[in-house]
């Protein structure tokens, strides 16, 4: 390096501290332009910078990044845009969110929020909110339905309970298994909240269906 543009650059430096002490970094730019014909280590920018300026210089991965835009011909000072997740949340979005669907879990509202799993979970638990499972809504048992078992439990009890008669009755029982097991829905609620009822979900098709036929005496097939 040239003896007499180095302490001119030096100079230059000393100067716009001086002047600036926040320091505008685009005299780097302008010092490092192709004409200038400066070929300089980032390790000795560093020592230089540090020796006259003090603790306020650049680090030496700044002045890295900064040298290596320069050599390429990108004279901007400029920072690129980066794809990143925002750090901050806004409670009331979430909690609109929450009421518009509550069955979400965290990793689908941190896609919606374009943020982190864990801050989702921070901010539910500051907003109160737990994942609790819907209660299923009870069948629906008309007075028609009643009078139906009622007739039946009557006509049973009208036969004589005879051995003869119980070993003449051929009865089957019959159980679903299901291969497919419905997925239970759950929500974000507060603890005031009260757990919403919804419809049991209805049989689904992947199922095996095992019956027995037998007397009051024993089986006859299964």
């Amino acid at each position: 390096m040239d003896p007499e543009f180095r302490e001119t650059w030096l100079n230059g430096f000393r100067t716009l501290y001086d002047l600036d002490p926040n320091f505008d970094l685009t005299s780097v730019q302008n010092c490092y332009s192709p004409q200038n014909n400066v070929h300089l280590s980032t390790t000795m920018e560093k020592g230089e910078n540090i020796e006259a300026f003090g603790d306020s210089a650049v680090n030496e991965r700044t002045a890295r990044q900064l040298f290596q835009k320069f050599r390429s011909g990108d004279l901007s000072l400029c920072d690129e845009h980066r794809s990143g997740r925002p750090h901050s949340l806004d409670d009331e979005d979430l909690q609109a969110a929450i009421e518009e669907d509550s069955r979400l879990k965290c990793n689908e509202y941190a896609k919606q929020f374009n943020i982190s799993d864990e801050t989702i979970k921070l901010h539910l638990y500051l907003l109160g909110k737990m994942y609790r499972l819907f209660k299923g809504a009870l069948h629906i048992l008309l007075e028609v339905h009643k009078r139906q078992r009622v007739a039946l439990c009557m006509s049973l009890l009208s036969h004589p309970r005879t051995a003869s008669i119980f070993n003449l009755v051929l009865t089957s029982e019959e159980k679903w298994i299901l291969y497919d097991i419905p997925k239970h829905s759950k929500h974000w609620l507060s603890r005031q909240d009260t757990v919403p009822h919804s419809e049991k979900p209805p049989m689904r098709p992947c199922k095996i269906i095992l019956c027995i036929w037998l007397t009051g005496h024993q089986e006859v097939h299964y």
